[in-house]
């Protein structure tokens, strides 16, 4: 629905407080007051709920201590290092087949050249003992763009925080690169309207949740 029809579902409370989060952090972090960065966090995400439910209190109320533990972990890195002009660095891998090669895209959080490490900051409610598959797979990718450099994610909730780097680079990017292959050879053989119609999907799905019109209009 996302990639083959151009059907985005909006972004619900949880993905907007990470971003309000490393937003502060970021500010906090180059040299910004940390109660004036919360302050413009907290304003953030209220302009885009502006009536929020129990749920998107909750992920409110989150915010400030999410970003102060990520001050705490990360102020010893110093400044981070971003593109002129701001915004994330962009890298990109290419993974090839048989006939065929795809860009694999990500977007680097923070970047210390001088301690020669990549952090990803990501903010949740439950902190990892080690990190799943997805998480591996994003640092791997990251990992191979940046080889002369650490990728190491950062994981922060309301109340722990910790800092993790599992899995073995080489072998995730050989499992992922035979699973971009299948995705190929499914694609190349199907188009979009075809796809549409044959592959199943979950309605209950909490990726679905505040989409549920959309979902309903584009499945039946």
């Amino acid at each position: 629905m996302q990639y083959l029809h151009g059907l985005r579902t909006p972004m619900g409370p949880a993905p907007w407080r990470g971003i309000c989060v490393e937003d502060a952090v970021v500010a906090t972090l180059q040299g910004g007051s940390e109660q004036d960065a919360t302050k413009a966090a907290l304003a953030k995400f209220d302009q885009r709920f502006i009536v929020g439910d129990d749920t998107t209190m909750r992920e409110r109320d989150l915010i400030q201590p999410m970003i102060q533990l990520a001050i705490e972990e990360l102020i010893e890195f110093g400044k981070p290092e971003f593109p002129d002009g701001g915004g994330q660095e962009k890298i990109s891998i290419t993974a090839k087949g048989d006939g065929w090669q795809i860009p694999v895209i990500g977007y680097l959080d923070l970047v210390f050249p001088q301690h020669g490490v990549v952090i990803d900051l990501k903010t949740t409610t439950r902190v990892p003992s080690k990190m799943s598959p997805e998480h591996q797979l994003q640092r791997a990718i990251y990992q191979k763009a940046k080889g002369n450099m650490g990728v190491k994610f950062l994981y922060c909730s309301a109340k722990k925080s910790a800092m993790l780097d599992d899995g073995d680079v080489a072998e995730t990017l050989v499992k992922a690169k035979k699973q971009i292959a299948r995705m190929e050879a499914f694609l190349r053989h199907c188009d979009k309207d075809a796809a549409k119609a044959i592959v199943p999907h979950n309605p209950s799905s909490f990726y679905w949740r505040g989409a549920e019109t959309l979902r309903e209009e584009f499945y039946g």
